[in-house]
Parts: structure tokens; C-alpha cells; sequence
């Protein structure tokens, strides 16, 4: 059933990545999302707007000039007189935004004609007729001969209106008739005045008729003076000098506004948007479009990484992709606007709108079939009945199906809960494995033993990390036989029961292992029981070390005082016997402090620390003067206090002082440091003592701190009495800490003694 839920929804997500697809392509070509993405331009463009060419002034055909010189049209004397004082102040260019393309009174004409060519270039737009004849689509009208003739060029002005009527594009050159004579944009040879080459913009634009985005300017944002002010030769001349004049009708009536993206939804005048074209020309930051092919391939890509990423991915991580991919669709395109490139975000964003919802609605549609069909199957199987549960109040398939999935879970979990409690009521730590040696179960007890889950573990790896090495071997045979004896058990008194070893975390297991047989006698795993010895070990292992301290250690120093009794006159043999005999008494007392810190309850009290080194670094000073060794004691716990037996950690601290002044030089130096560690969910104070001395032996060190390990005569360590670092040991995890030792990189051994700091207590 899963396999055909599995194959069901894979057939479903491969009908969604061609719908999806194709709603991408469609909006792409059929501009199905064109609104959206003209607001977004609209909102996008209105921030950054470009400063606008102070070398462009505009001669404004408005309102106040219409009542000054009259109704329009005017007659071409009057446009001669205004040119001809605008060619004495010498400006770079004229352009010239008023169709002449019929002739009119001859002799103005003539004036108007004779004022284009008496200075600076002059340019005049032509424009088309649409229909054209003949079965074209437009027909050229240029301006009327006397005036074509005296410019010095003539090009189009058409504006290009979106879907929503604005105008946000515009073509540097247009081609009536497709492959005919390009027209280029009358701004585009006002570019080109003085001898400039054609503008960088005009030269990308391979397609004739491919239309640009024009970065707008501010609205009124360009220098412009009235007409009549011309007229009337109120306009200084330093002000049309240099400057590239567009002459152009301004006034509401005169029908030459447009509307562009602007918030203020207010219209634009076309010569204003030549002067924004022009300015675009010289900054070189027209818009450039992607083009249909490759805003189409970015727009497939966020759709179909969502779509591949829903056959892995949970519905919380589908529904946190959706949003991000959206975002990075948005702040993408705005991030191409700011390099002059537009990408149309609303294809791509068409697409994961409605991937999404619908892939969800499969997916629910799908699960909430396989739902029903599982549940319906459980229940016909009949066995164990389910713990009744109250009907769920509601007309709602899903809410139906939920409730009785939600009561077959329960059941499932009352069952769980039958056999994990049986488990942990089990005496002993267990684990399964199943035939192929991982482990599939595990109690608390065995959990809490080895500090850590296994659940998943291959059995021979968790045994290489609890095992230690020279056993390893002897746990493995015990396995193998076990195993063997459950493919054939002939003769159970044969087999060996139990294998004993001992782990790496210090402590010492027996280990039973028992086949799982099935009703139909077939094995299915393994189940393994471990009974932790550690203390009986320890017993033993203290047995013999008690014996061997009773029959060695402690014979050796009373048959050292015998021998020597006979020459007690003689000083350096008198103390030579005291030595001996204070070795034997401390021999004694550590051996029966160590045994009695194993029977004893805890009991301690708030100490603090660095006040406790000192009192024992005073203590020992006359010790340390004798050699001229210096003590220093360096607080770096900010008074930090323990949890700890006052006489019992006095005593680990004076073994591991005393340590440090026997094993440094005459006139050296041991230093002494209390600090607190940084680990805040398990606060410690750590206790270093680093003396001056040549170090501990390297083979030494793994055994430094067990009972009876001293160092041989003439290397690095003397010869000490075998049971102070153990003590030392003792103590500290008497008091949950840890004591380690190493060699300093600058010389002389380091110890460390880590105690838990104490805890303040937390009002209820």
C-alpha cells in the first residue's frame, strides 16, 4: 500500500511540474501577471531616481504662453522668431518637438526654415500614420521639404504604451516597414552633435524595434522657460548657452501628455520625456529588459527547485521554502534594477503560488486516502481491541480520519508502554540486537550504565568502545558460541554461559547472551544481559592489594628499623630509623583513611578554596624554607567556594604540595593557582599545581595515580610511598571531581584537582 501511496504521488507531482510550468510560460509570452509586475516597477523606480542633465533646457509651450501669444496654432513666424533668439545664445542643439510635416505661409516658412539653419544643429521629429497604404502598417510622414532640407536631421518620437496605458518604455530607433530604413530617436541625434558617435545604448540595440526602460527624473526636475519668455527676450543668453534646447508642448490642451509611472499619477509631457530619454543617452543607464528567453528561465528556476524540493522536504520546510523563494524572487528583481536590468518577477511568482497550494492539496488528498485504507485494514485484522474512545463530533472527513488514527495510535502506545515498563522492571541492564548485530532496544539501566543511547549501534562497534582490548577477544568467542549454540543447541552443559570483562569507563561486566525465537522457530535478534561486578572487582582487587601491602610494603621499612637498631648512636642512623618508621605509620594511616572514605557517608560543608590552599601552602612553609623553595598562591576564582569534608581535602591538597616541594629543586619555584572554569551549566573550580622539578616519567603516568606506584631511585620522580596520589585520587571523586597530571611545556610536572563549585540554594 505504501509503495503504491509512494508511486500515486509521484505521477501527481509530475502532472503539477507540467501545469506549473506551463502557467510560468503562459504568463511569460501572454503577459498574464503584466499588472503585477508594472506596480512593482512602478513602486522599485521610485527610489534612485536619477538626477536630472543640467545641460538640457526645456522650452515649454504652457498655459501662460497660450494666453500671452494667443490661440494655437501659431503662426511660423512666430517659432522663427522664437529659434532665431534662441540660436543667438548659442546653444549646442535645437530640438525642435512640433510636427511640420505641411507647408504653410510661405514667407514664414521660409523665416522658420532659414532660423533652423543659421547656427546651431536643429532637429525635427517626423511621425506615422497608422494604418498605411497599401496594405502597410504605417506610413512615414516627414516634415515638409523647405524644413527637411535645412535641419540637420530628422527622427521619430514615438512613445511606447504599456498594457495599463502608461508609458514607461521607449525605442531608440524604429523600423516602419521591418528591415526597411531605421528611424532613429530624434534624442539620439542630438547625441550625436558636434561629430559624436552613435551613444553605447544605440549600439547594443541590435533589434531595431526593442523597446528600453526609461530611468524618469523627478517630475519639473528640468531646467525649462516659457515660450513667451522667449519671445519677449526675457531669457538670458548664459542660459541657453551650450545647452541642448527641446522646444515642446507642455499645456494640458495641446494633447502632448502622457502618463508614466509616476505615485502622484499625474502626466508627463513628451518633450519632458525626451529630456529624460537624452539624459539616459549620456548617463548610458537606460532599463534594459532580460528578454522573454531568459526571464523565462529565471522564472523557471525558483518553481522548479520548490517542485524537486517537495519530494523530500516536510510540509513545515515546503511552506519556509515557498516564503524564502518568493523573497528571493522579489529581492532579486530589485537588486537587477539597481544594475539598469528589469526581470519580471510576477511569472516566477504565478508559478510558486499556485505549485504550492495545489501539491498540498495532493499531497492531503493522497494521505488522507492511505489513511482510511490503513485504518480500515487494521481494523479488519481484528486481535487486540482498541481502548474505546469517544467519537469525534464532526461531519469532517479529515476530522474523522484523524480521530480514529489518533485512537489507533493510543493503542499502539498503551501497547509500547506494556512492554517498555516490562523491561525497565527487569533486574539486570539489556539490550537486543537483531540479525544483523545492531542494536534495535535498549532499557535505562543499560543506557545510565554506559552513559549514552545505542539504539541503532552495530554490536561490534558499541563492544570496541566499552570492551577493553586485550578482552575483546574473549567476548567475541563467547558470541560466536551463543550464536552457534542457537542455530544447534546439541549439548546446553557445553556452551559457556557467561563471559566477564571489563569496559572502558572503568567498571566490570558479566555478560549473559540469549537467542529471540519466533512462534514459527525462527531467530530474530539477540537478546543480551549485563550484571555490573564493579564493586565486587574492586573488592577483590582491594583484597589483594591489603595483602600485598601486609606482606611487602610494609615489611620491608620494619625489617629496614630492625636491622638498624644496633647502631642507634650514630646520628644520621637515628634518623635514618625515624624516616622509616614515619614511612610505615603514613603507609598505614592513608591505606585505612582510603578504605574508610568507601564505607563512610559524605559529609561535608561550605569551604572556601583559596583560603584552604593557603592555610596549607603556611602550613608547609617551613618545609619548602628549608630548600629555599617559594611557594605562590594565585587567586583566580573570585573567592569561589566547595561543597567538600574539610580534613579529607586538606589532606588530598598537603599530598599534592608536599608532591610538588619534594620533587622540586634547592631554590626553586612552585605556583600554586585556584580558578574557576568556564562551563556555566556545570560550574568548577580547578586547584593547578606546577612545581619546578624535572617532570613525571612518560611510562609513569597512565598508573601514576593507583595504589602502590612509585618511581625507581635516579629518574625523574623519587621513590615515594605509593598511597598519596591515590588518596589524592580518592578524594577527588569522593567529592565529584577529577585529578590529572602532566608535564609542563616550560619543565616540572603540573597537577590539576577539579572540584564542583558550590551552588547557592534556590528559593522555592
Amino acid at each position: 500500500m505504501l509503495g503504491a501511496l509512494r508511486l500515486r504521488l509521484l505521477l501527481e507531482w509530475f502532472a503539477i511540474f507540467i501545469m506549473a510550468s506551463f502557467v510560468v510560460v503562459a504568463a511569460s509570452y501572454w503577459r498574464g501577471a503584466s499588472a503585477f509586475d508594472n506596480l512593482f516597477y512602478d513602486q522599485l523606480s521610485a527610489f534612485g531616481r536619477p538626477s536630472a542633465d543640467t545641460e538640457i533646457l526645456m522650452v515649454t509651450i504652457d498655459e501662460h504662453s497660450l494666453a500671452e501669444i494667443g490661440k494655437w496654432p501659431w503662426p511660423r513666424d512666430i517659432h522663427a522668431r522664437a529659434v532665431q533668439t534662441i540660436q543667438q545664445g548659442k546653444p549646442r542643439s535645437i530640438l525642435f518637438d512640433i510636427l511640420l510635416s505641411e507647408d504653410g505661409d510661405p514667407a514664414g516658412d521660409a523665416a522658420l526654415a532659414a532660423a533652423f539653419s543659421a547656427g546651431s544643429p536643429a532637429y525635427l521629429p517626423l511621425h506615422f500614420s497608422t494604418p498605411g497604404n497599401e496594405g502597410r502598417a504605417y506610413d512615414t510622414i516627414p516634415p515638409a521639404p523647405n524644413f527637411a532640407k535645412t535641419v540637420d536631421g530628422i527622427g521619430h518620437v514615438n512613445v511606447e504604451f504599456d498594457g495599463d496605458g502608461i508609458v514607461r518604455r521607449g525605442m531608440l530607433c524604429f523600423d516602419p516597414e521591418d528591415n526597411g530604413r531605421r528611424w532613429p530617436h530624434i534624442t539620439e541625434l542630438v547625441y550625436r552633435t558636434s561629430g559624436k558617435a552613435m551613444s553605447p545604448a544605440y549600439r547594443r540595440n541590435g533589434n531595431c524595434n526593442q523597446s528600453v526602460l526609461i530611468p524618469y527624473s523627478k517630475r519639473g526636475a528640468f531646467s525649462e522657460v516659457a515660450y513667451a519668455d522667449i519671445l519677449n527676450g526675457s531669457v538670458p543668453a548664459d542660459l541657453i548657452q551650450g545647452r541642448d534646447v527641446i522646444i515642446g508642448a507642455t499645456a494640458t490642451g495641446l494633447g502632448d501628455n502622457y502618463p508614466v509611472p509616476f505615485g502622484d499619477g499625474g502626466m508627463l509631457s513628451g518633450s519632458e520625456i525626451m529630456a529624460n530619454m537624452l539624459g539616459a543617452l549620456r548617463r548610458d543607464d537606460f532599463i534594459r529588459p532580460l528578454g522573454t528567453t531568459k526571464s523565462l528561465l529565471l522564472s523557471f528556476l525558483p518553481v522548479w527547485i520548490l517542485l524537486i524540493g517537495f519530494l523530500r522536504w516536510r510540509p513545515r520546510v515546503a511552506l519556509i521554502a515557498s516564503v524564502f523563494l518568493v523573497a528571493v524572487i522579489l529581492i532579486g528583481s530589485a537588486t537587477a534594477l539597481r544594475f539598469n536590468w528589469w526581470f519580471p518577477p510576477g511569472a516566477a511568482l504565478l508559478g510558486i503560488l499556485f505549485a504550492y497550494p495545489l501539491w498540498g492539496g495532493r499531497r492531503l488528498q493522497a494521505m488522507s486516502d492511505f489513511m482510511a485504507s490503513e485504518l480500515g485494514d487494521l481494523e479488519s485484522e481484528g486481535g487486540m481491541v482498541p481502548i474505546p474512545r469517544t467519537e469525534a463530533a464532526t461531519n469532517d472527513l479529515v476530522g474523522r480520519q484523524s480521530t480514529a488514527l489518533a485512537g489507533a495510535i493510543d493503542h499502539l502506545r498503551d501497547l509500547r508502554r506494556f512492554v517498555s515498563d516490562t523491561l525497565e522492571h527487569l533486574p539486570d541492564p539489556m539490550f537486543v540486537t537483531d540479525n544483523d548485530g545492531v542494536v534495535t532496544l535498549a532499557n535505562d539501566l543499560i543506557e545510565a550504565t554506559l552513559e549514552r543511547p545505542i539504539v541503532g549501534m552495530e554490536l561490534n562497534d558499541l563492544l570496541d568502545d566499552i570492551v577493553v582490548p586485550h578482552e575483546r577477544a574473549s567476548v567475541s568467542h563467547y558470541l560466536a558460541k551463543r550464536k552457534n549454540y542457537a542455530d544447534d543447541p546439541v549439548d546446553p552443559k557445553s556452551e559457556i554461559e557467561f563471559v566477564r570483562f571489563s569496559s572502558k569507563l572503568d567498571r566490570n561486566f558479566v555478560m549473559r547472551t540469549a537467542a529471540i525465537v519466533s512462534d514459527a522457530g525462527e531467530q530474530s535478534g539477540q537478546i543480551h544481559y549485563l550484571a555490573d561486578i564493579t564493586e565486587l572487582s574492586r573488592a577483590q582487587s582491594d583484597r589483594e592489594e591489603a595483602l600485598q601491602l601486609l606482606s611487602h610494603d610494609m615489611r620491608a621499612p620494619q625489617s629496614a628499623i630492625i636491622s638498624l637498631l644496633g647502631d642507634v648512636r650514630n646520628e644520621r642512623i637515628s634518623k635514618r630509623i625515624e624516616h622509616h618508621a614515619r614511612r610505615t605509620m603514613q603507609l598505614a594511616q592513608d591505606f585505612v583513611q582510603i578504605a574508610r572514605m568507601g564505607e563512610a557517608e559524605f559529609s561535608g560543608t561550605d569551604i572556601l578554596l583559596v583560603d584552604l590552599v593557603r592555610d596549607m601552602a603556611d602550613s608547609l612553609w617551613p618545609l619548602a624554607r628549608e630548600r629555599n623553595i617559594q611557594i605562590e598562591v594565585q587567586d583566580d576564582c573570585d573567592d569561589g567556594f566547595v561543597f567538600a569534608e574539610a580534613d579529607t581535602l586538606t589532606r588530598a591538597i598537603t599530598n599534592l604540595l608536599d608532591n610538588a616541594i619534594k620533587h622540586s629543586p634547592d631554590g626553586g619555584k612552585i605556583i600554586v593557582t585556584v580558578s574557576r572554569l568556564t562551563d556555566d551549566s556545570n560550574p568548577m573550580l580547578e586547584v593547578t599545581i606546577k612545581d619546578s622539578g624535572s617532570g613525571i616519567d612518560e611510562n609513569l603516568l597512565p598508573q601514576l595515580f593507583g595504589r602502590f606506584v612509585t618511581g625507581r631511585e635516579g629518574k625523574t620522580r623519587a621513590k615515594g610511598l605509593g598511597l598519596g596520589l591515590a588518596f589524592v585520587k580518592a578524594v577527588a571523586d569522593r567529592h565529584g571531581g577529577t585529578v590529572t597530571a602532566k608535564n609542563a611545556e616550560d619543565g616540572g610536572a603540573l597537577f590539576q584537582l577539579t572540584l564542583p563549585e558550590a551552588v547557592e540554594p534556590v528559593e522555592d
